[in-house]
């Protein structure tokens, strides 16, 4: 009867080291446009766009995307008619569970139509 008291409070205090050793992670950032625009570019707005990503990493190696940020951001330009997005905000999440990391990413902004300097970019 002892032994079993005594392994489970190991399995409890267990538990709870677990949860003092993993955390988690919010940044929120934000940016004017995803590509530099001068006084003498133009652009046309086409309206909110929104794109996401997520992936894991296990003893520091990265399992699909490698930058999540980017494939987030790529996938926002890709559901707008745009070529880029102005009034960037993106939120990037992490959940660190000892050697396994989760992250997801969501980034919004208004997409457009850049023209630099009369040419338009691809």
């Amino acid at each position: 009867m002892k032994k079993n008291i005594q392994n489970c409070l190991l399995a409890v205090s267990g538990c709870f080291m677990l949860l003092f050793i993993t955390g988690c992670t919010s940044v929120i950032t934000i940016s004017p446009s995803t590509t530099p625009i001068t006084e003498k570019d133009t652009y046309t707005k086409y309206g909110r766009v929104s794109g996401s990503s997520s992936g894991s990493m296990i003893l520091g190696i990265p399992f699909q995307p490698s930058e999540p940020s980017r494939a987030a951001r790529d996938s926002a330009i890709k559901n707008g008619k745009g070529n880029a997005m102005i009034e960037v905000t993106e939120e990037y999440n992490m959940l660190n569970l000892l050697v396994v990391v989760f992250f997801w990413t969501k980034v919004e902004g208004t997409a457009v139509q850049i023209t630099h300097a009369g040419e338009e970019i691809e």
